[in-house]
């Protein structure tokens, strides 16, 4: 599973999302969660993705698991 971070930051004008992070600037901190060549992201109720953004708190709710071949 490939974690990026993604911080979201307010101007005066509307906001940015960009994993770039510019130290002393107040940002809102997600991830983006891509599966790795032959997975899929599992989450707990049973939603599957391949990509998917979450907070930080949710991070423990998605699992990496291999799709099986049928």
């Amino acid at each position: 599973m490939i974690k990026t971070p993604l911080y979201t930051y307010l101007g005066t004008n509307g906001t940015i999302t960009s994993p770039i992070h510019l130290e002393g600037i107040y940002s809102v901190v997600k991830y983006r969660l891509e599966a790795s060549p032959g997975m899929i992201l599992v989450k707990d109720d049973g939603t599957t993705q391949k990509s998917v953004v979450v907070q930080e708190g949710d991070l423990k709710l998605w699992n990496e698991v291999k799709v099986s071949s049928k």
